[in-house]
């Protein structure tokens, strides 16, 4: 059995999406808003795997208990791409993204640049969340959902966690006309969401199996470049599975619960999502890929647990 494709017709589309940098727009199903991202043209006029790579990461992270946006596959004009469902719950919820977050924290953030962004670091990370939230209880919760995210990153190799690639949500619930200030607001961390990155999505049939042959898996899933930097230092953002495996021993009570999760979902269930994925969509060669990254992965992160 296959994953269902959602078929788009221009009639649905509602208006262009402005972030990212891939063709995409919001379109209407079911009475519901979707956003369409077209897998971009890669090497050789093969078109990469960014549409059932984002439909996988959103299933395995269901499979996990960590909250993400919901993901189908999607067609439009033959164009092939993935269907992300509008995640903010009301029109008066705002989204603060990661860079606003940090912004509003460092005064020196440079809140525009998202690509070599190295003060946007875990340590940043969790001071500004602290710094945002000073009760334990409410920067804890945020922390250990946000670093959920890192776990399900580490487990598919998603080198895309920018800081426009996460954020909270905010809803005022009491407001003083007088003064036009927010006396109460309501916050939620966001769901996880552009998981497109991962899975060896870059990759053409060649290069995996010469990585699957030479046994390098490893070495490639270490040589990631991820949004997210140990240090400012850093030339790169740090691989998402060695920011797993820092962050364990630097921050060990935020990232515990979602290590758990994954260790309480067996490995097979999660290699099982590729299992349903179109062959159009992905090759036999692209899906034994995955499965292997997923082994490695799974396999170090449960290892972190011992």
């Amino acid at each position: 059995m296959s994953y269902p494709v959602l078929s788009i017709t221009s009639n649905q589309i509602l208006d262009d999406e402005q972030l990212g940098s891939k063709a995409k727009f919001w379109f209407e199903y079911n009475e519901q808003k979707w956003l369409f991202k077209e897998a971009r043209v890669i090497t050789g006029g093969q078109l990469s795997g960014e549409d059932w790579t984002e439909k996988v990461a959103a299933d395995i992270a269901a499979l996990i208990n960590i909250d993400a946006a919901k993901v189908e596959l999607a067609m439009y004009q033959g164009r092939r791409g993935s269907a992300s469902l509008n995640f903010i719950p009301a029109d008066n919820v705002h989204l603060e993204h990661g860079n606003e977050v940090l912004a509003g924290y460092l005064s020196s953030y440079d809140s525009a640049k998202k690509q070599h962004q190295s003060d946007h670091t875990l340590n940043n990370i969790i001071d500004a969340i602290q710094h945002k939230f000073p009760a334990s209880a409410d920067y804890r919760a945020v922390l250990e959902k946000l670093a959920s995210y890192m776990v399900l990153d580490a487990v598919i190799g998603n080198t895309d966690r920018h800081h426009e690639n996460w954020g909270l949500f905010w809803q005022t619930l009491l407001f003083n006309a007088d003064t036009q200030t927010a006396l109460w607001k309501k916050y939620d961390v966001a769901p996880s969401f552009d998981h497109a990155s991962s899975l060896g999505r870059e990759l053409l049939d060649e290069k995996r199996i010469q990585i699957i042959e030479t046994n390098t898996m490893d070495r490639y899933i270490r040589q990631g470049r991820g949004g997210i930097y140990w240090s400012r230092t850093d030339k790169h953002g740090v691989s998402p599975l060695l920011l797993v495996e820092k962050a364990v021993v630097a921050y060990p009570d935020y990232f515990r619960s979602a290590l758990l999760m994954l260790s309480n979902t067996p490995l097979s269930a999660i290699q099982a999502t590729l299992n349903d994925v179109p062959r159009e969509r992905a090759s036999d060669v692209s899906k034994t890929f995955a499965k292997l990254l997923l082994e490695k992965t799974y396999e170090r992160l449960i290892g972190l647990l011992t």
